[in-house]
C-alpha cells in the first residue's frame, strides 16, 4: 500500500466524527470495509469491532487503536498541506487505525508468522470505567492468550514502552465563613492552603529510569476551587492533583506517595486511578522489532492502554505514526511520510520479511 494510498485512507477516518460516545458511524464504516476487503471474521461489540485471521498456533499478535476522539474544535474537516494530514483524530489516533486497517487489507494471514487480531476500541478518551477494550479483554477471553500486543498509538515512529499511572485525588480545606468586613470572625480555607499549595505546585518534575528507560514523575493541581460570594470569607477550598507515577510504583505505593505531600488535617480522596503499564523490553518479540529497524526507544508519558493489556499478562508497546506531542490539539496532524514507515515496520515484521 502506497503513501497516497494511506493517507487517503486516513482522510476518510478522519471524516466520520467520532467523539468519545458516538463512535457508531466510524465502528460501521470499518465493518463494511473489512467485510468486504479483509480475509478474517468480525466480531462487533457495541460501538467496538474486533477482526481475527484463522488461527493456527502461531501465537496471537495483536494490534490495538481506539476510533474515538476528544470534541471538535474547529478542527472537524481533514486537511492536507506541506505532506502533513490535519484534523481532528488525525494523530491521536486514527492515523494508527488507517496503518492497521491497512495492514489487514494487505497482508494475507496464512502467510504470517504470527496469527493476527485487530481491535478498534470505543470510549478510550473517556474515564476508563468505560472503556471499550477493557470490556473487550473480558467478552473474549481468547484476545488474553496474545503473546504480544502493539498499540498504534502516536509515538511518531518510536517504540515507547510502558506508560505511566495515573491518579486524580481531591483536597478539601475546611474554613469558617464571615462577612469579608470582619473576617476575624471566620477561618479563610484559601489562606489554610496557600502554603500547602505554593510547596506543592513546585513538586519537580523527576525522572525515574525504569529497565534503563527514562519516565518523569509529575504532580500537577489541574483544578481549584474556593469561595461562594465575593463579600464572604471563603469556608472551603477544594483542589484536584494529578499524578503521574512511574511504572515502578504499583497503585497502593502511589497512593501512599501522594497522601504523604498533603497536610493530615486537610481531607484526602482518591477520586480516580489507573495502573501503570509495564515495560516488556525483555520479551525476545520487543528486542527483535526495536533492534531489526533501528528504531528509538523511549518510555510513555501519559497513559495509554498498554496498561490494560498489562494487567492482563500480555507483553505490550506503542508504537504509531501520529505525534505525541499534538495529542488534543486543535491544530493536530500526522505526517504522512510516518503512515508509511510504521505500515512498512510492521508488515514486514509480521510477514517475517528480512527476519
Amino acid at each position: 500500500m502506497t503513501v497516497e494510498d494511506l493517507t487517503e485512507l486516513l482522510r476518510t477516518l478522519v471524516e466520520i466524527p467520532s467523539e468519545t460516545g458516538h463512535e457508531a458511524a466510524i465502528t460501521d464504516w470499518l465493518l463494511s470495509r473489512l467485510a468486504k476487503r479483509a480475509t478474517g471474521e468480525c466480531l462487533r461489540s457495541g460501538n467496538s469491532l474486533v477482526w481475527r485471521g484463522p488461527r493456527s498456533g502461531r501465537g496471537l499478535v495483536v494490534l490495538a487503536g481506539h476510533v474515538d476522539t476528544v470534541p471538535a474544535n474547529g478542527n472537524a474537516g481533514a486537511r492536507l498541506r506541506d505532506g502533513r494530514l490535519y484534523g481532528l483524530g488525525s494523530t491521536d489516533m486514527k492515523g494508527g487505525d488507517a496503518v492497521m486497517l491497512a495492514l489487514l487489507e494487505t497482508l494475507d494471514p496464512a502467510a504470517l508468522r504470527h496469527d493476527l487480531a485487530a481491535v478498534f476500541y470505543d470510549a478510550e478518551e473517556g474515564p476508563l470505567e468505560g472503556n471499550g477494550l477493557g470490556r473487550l479483554l473480558g467478552e473474549m477471553p481468547w484476545l488474553r492468550e496474545a503473546r504480544l500486543a502493539v498499540l498504534l498509538e502516536p509515538t511518531d515512529c518510536k517504540v515507547e514502552m510502558g506508560c505511566n499511572g495515573v491518579m486524580n485525588a481531591e483536597v478539601r480545606v475546611t474554613g469558617k465563613s464571615a462577612h469579608s468586613a470582619r473576617p476575624w470572625t471566620g477561618v479563610n480555607a484559601v489562606e489554610r492552603a496557600a502554603g500547602w499549595l505554593a510547596e506543592v505546585t513546585r513538586f519537580p518534575v523527576t525522572p525515574v529510569a525504569v529497565h534503563g528507560i527514562e519516565f518523569r514523575e509529575t504532580l500537577q493541581v489541574t483544578l481549584l476551587r474556593a469561595g461562594r460570594a465575593k463579600n464572604v470569607v471563603p469556608d472551603e477550598l477544594v483542589a484536584n492533583l494529578n499524578y503521574r507515577f512511574t511504572p515502578d510504583r504499583t497503585v497502593a505505593e502511589a497512593e501512599q506517595r501522594l497522601r504523604a505531600l498533603v497536610p493530615a488535617d486537610f481531607e484526602f480522596r482518591v477520586a480516580d486511578r489507573a495502573e501503570p503499564g509495564r515495560v516488556s523490553l525483555d520479551r525476545p518479540e520487543v528486542r527483535e522489532f526495536v533492534e531489526r529497524f533501528g528504531l528509538e526507544v523511549a518510555g510513555k508519558q501519559g497513559w495509554t492502554d498498554v496498561a490494560q493489556f498489562s494487567a492482563a499478562g500480555i507483553p505490550a508497546f506503542n508504537f504509531g505514526p501520529g505525534i505525541p506531542d499534538l495529542c488534543h490539539q486543535v491544530e493536530e496532524y500526522c505526517p504522512v511520510a510516518n503512515l508509511g514507515r510504521a505500515y512498512d515496520c510492521l508488515a514486514r515484521f509480521l510477514s517475517g520479511e528480512g527476519a
